[in-house]
């Protein structure tokens, strides 16, 4: 069925119920000022959803178990983004990471930090450096740097 409920904590949820619980698409709104749309299995976000947080930052793909997990796109509230692969709530396996000028990294991620080697490209990717824990160290050419962000991972793994 479908129905919408207020909770005591001021949290609420609209959207598709099955056995008492959230399943379907729905939308809840929770007391810390998030917002979350998207699918729900057996009272959990799963699959397919979109959640605007209250600090101004938005994801949005998927997820597993009430957690971020799988393939998705963050967007920071500084205007910065990050696409790739998350692993319970973390980026985990190649990522890009997009600056508000256009520049390009991408690098493979292990629980949520940088590991290795990864490329940094102009906004207009025409100039590249190869980087290592969120530094430049050296000016490569676009080939190499192709070679690089190839090195850091397919871009869909199993999660």
């Amino acid at each position: 069925g479908r129905g919408t409920i207020s909770f005591h904590d001021g949290t609420e949820y609209a959207g598709q119920w099955k056995a008492n619980r959230f399943h379907g698409e729905g939308t809840r709104r929770f007391n810390n000022g998030n917002v979350y749309t998207g699918n729900y299995g057996s009272g959990k976000r799963q699959g397919q959803g979109r959640c605007y947080f209250a600090n101004g930052d938005m994801y949005v793909g998927d997820w597993k178990d009430d957690t971020i997990h799988g393939f998705g796109r963050y967007y920071y509230n500084n205007g910065h983004s990050f696409e790739g692969m998350f692993r319970n709530g973390k980026r985990n396996g190649r990522g890009k990471y997009q600056l508000t000028d256009g520049r390009v990294e991408i690098y493979r991620y292990v629980n949520d930090s940088r590991a290795g080697d990864g490329v940094r490209w102009s906004a207009n990717r025409e100039k590249a450096w190869l980087m290592n824990d969120g530094k430049v160290t050296k000016k490569v050419s676009i080939e190499n740097a192709a070679a690089i962000a190839k090195r850091c991972g397919p871009v869909l793994e199993e999660t």
